[in-house]
């Protein structure tokens, strides 16, 4: 996985002969996201290609997201997502971030449909590729099934809607990601949207496979234990930046 497109002088992107312009636009997407307290130990295996640290989070723990994404309105077209992200501190020199502004390794990111993966990859360098992916929101709940290239089941999450409404607010973030070479790249993104997001403590019931490497990823993680807190948002907007190189 390797981010192989080159901007054009007023810094589109051309993918599949589509012209996709900066920043990539979300109008409408469904989201629920479960945010779950590891053992810091696993999260920095995986992170060592990076070179990026884990956030601290107090004694031995860091800090991963499992999010269930529908995106309705998108200048990539429709599609599903999942993502698994791990909450890391920016490397020394980084330029200032707004206020509370959060910092995200994107480490799997399986989605629906081709032309994002292709444009997902060449842009930014995100690590899509297309799945077997099935995510369904209903009024109360979200299903997600993961499946490998035989059908054989990876990973089966359901997530619950909240009851507990917390105000919006705009939400400043960097995404991290780094190719099959090394190269770590640094997108600016943000998230807002319309309504309030509701949140549930816990939330979230996982089943994880066996005998496929992103199971026992996601086992060694500790993603079968109970999340902090599952998030859910049915009215996303988001905006995404041009990436940038990052030297660490």
């Amino acid at each position: 996985m390797t981010a192989i497109l080159t901007a054009n002088p007023d810094g589109a992107y051309e993918v599949e002969g589509q012209t996709i312009t900066m920043p990539v636009r979300v109008g409408h997407a469904r989201q629920a996201a479960a945010t779950f307290l590891v053992p810091r130990g696993p999260v920095e295996r995986l992170l060592e290609p990076t070179r990026l640290k884990p956030a601290k989070q107090g004694g031995k723990r860091a800090m991963v997201s499992l999010a269930l994404v529908d995106y309705l309105e998108n200048d990539l077209g429709t599609y599903k997502e999942l993502a698994l992200a791990i909450l890391v501190d920016d490397p020394a020199g980084s330029p200032p971030k707004a206020k509370g502004s959060v910092s995200t390794y994107i480490h799997r990111l399986p989605v629906s449909e081709e032309f994002t993966c292709a444009a997902g990859k060449g842009i930014w360098g995100f690590p899509k590729w297309v799945a077997d992916l099935d995510v369904h929101f209903h009024e109360h709940s979200v299903h997600c099934q993961l499946n490998d290239a035989e059908g054989h089941m990876v990973l089966s999450v359901e997530m619950l809607r909240g009851p507990l409404p917390i105000p919006r607010r705009p939400l400043p973030m960097v995404a991290y990601t780094c190719d099959d070479e090394g190269v770590v790249r640094r997108t600016p993104w943000d998230t807002n949207g319309t309504g309030s997001q509701r949140i549930r403590p816990g939330g979230t019931r996982i089943e994880i496979g066996y005998g496929h490497p992103i199971a026992d990823e996601l086992r060694s993680l500790g993603l079968t234990r109970r999340p902090l807190m599952t998030m859910w948002d049915d009215h996303m907007s988001a905006t995404f930046g041009s990436p940038e190189v990052v030297d660490i």
